[in-house]
């Protein structure tokens, strides 16, 4: 776990990722082992934000000359609001993860980050568990790039709220049937539930990808029904990556970050929102 300061209590340092909550996130050793390759003398905190408190806190950071944040649950919205230069992306998913702090500017990775992951796969069909901040995202950039989408959520409602948003499906079961990947988004994996996927219907070489990154009951049981699977780690290094050359013009040490990982965490952990 990490050492975490509120708001308030906020050290001097240039980046933090800001959440709540915030102890779990595996950012600050991934970003002060890649600014220690760079040999950039910068230091990257976890600080605990209660919901509410977001623009006060942003205004904090920004008198103490920070440079930048990350943003996790459940600020993204909220963090939204206080940015005055969004890209046109924030505002279409209404959410952004990464704010340049002097600039009050922001943008979200989330989509960028995490198709950089997926490597050449050819778009296809997806089933996406999860409405929250992340599946906004992911859905949206999922449908631009040619993909089939069909979105379930615990709550039905917010399913078709966001298949209305990102011109996707909904669908009342967690049917894979036909999806070559299956994805969640969901915070199951972060509370150690399964979900009810009807894993007899998956097709033969589907990838099951959990937005946490750690291990987790979706991962397992989708290994042991034949299913390729994936973490969310590498999309954490794609998405701090990015962070971290648009707030120093570097080129980001990828390789450094994944070693930075390579222990990860006891348990599913991430940031991802409440289905």
């Amino acid at each position: 776990m990490n050492h975490v300061y509120s708001w308030r209590e906020a050290p001097k340092a240039q980046f933090a990722v800001i959440g709540d909550p915030v102890d779990h996130s595996l950012s600050p050793q991934m970003h002060n082992a890649a600014y220690a390759a760079l040999g950039l003398p910068f230091e990257y905190v976890a600080i605990q934000v209660p919901p509410g408190e977001v623009s006060q806190a942003l205004d904090h950071l920004r008198e103490l000359e920070y440079r930048g944040t990350n943003v996790t649950v459940p600020h993204k919205e909220e963090a939204l609001s206080w940015c005055k230069h969004v890209d046109g992306f924030c505002e279409q998913v209404q959410a952004v993860n990464t704010i340049d702090v002097r600039r009050r500017a922001g943008v979200n990775t989330d989509a960028n980050g995490f198709l950089a992951t997926l490597g050449d796969m050819t778009p296809s069909s997806v089933l996406l568990m999860g409405a929250g901040g992340s599946a906004k995202s992911i859905a949206r950039a999922l449908v631009r790039d040619g993909w089939t989408v069909r979105i379930w959520n615990r709550t039905h409602e917010k399913a078709v709220d966001l298949a209305r948003l990102a011109g996707a499906a909904v669908t009342d079961e967690a049917d894979p049937t036909g999806a070559a990947l299956i994805l969640n988004t969901t915070s199951a994996s972060l509370q150690g539930d399964d979900l009810p996927v009807l894993w007899e219907r998956t097709v033969k070489d589907a990838i099951a990808y959990d937005l946490a990154y750690g291990d987790s009951p979706f991962l397992k049981v989708a290994a042991e029904h034949g299913l390729r699977t994936m973490n969310g780690l590498p999309m954490l290094v794609e998405q701090g990556a990015l962070a971290l050359e648009w707030w120093t013009g570097e080129s980001a040490p990828r390789a450094v970050m994944a070693k930075a990982l390579e222990k990860g965490p006891e348990k599913p952990t991430g940031t991802k929102e409440q289905g």
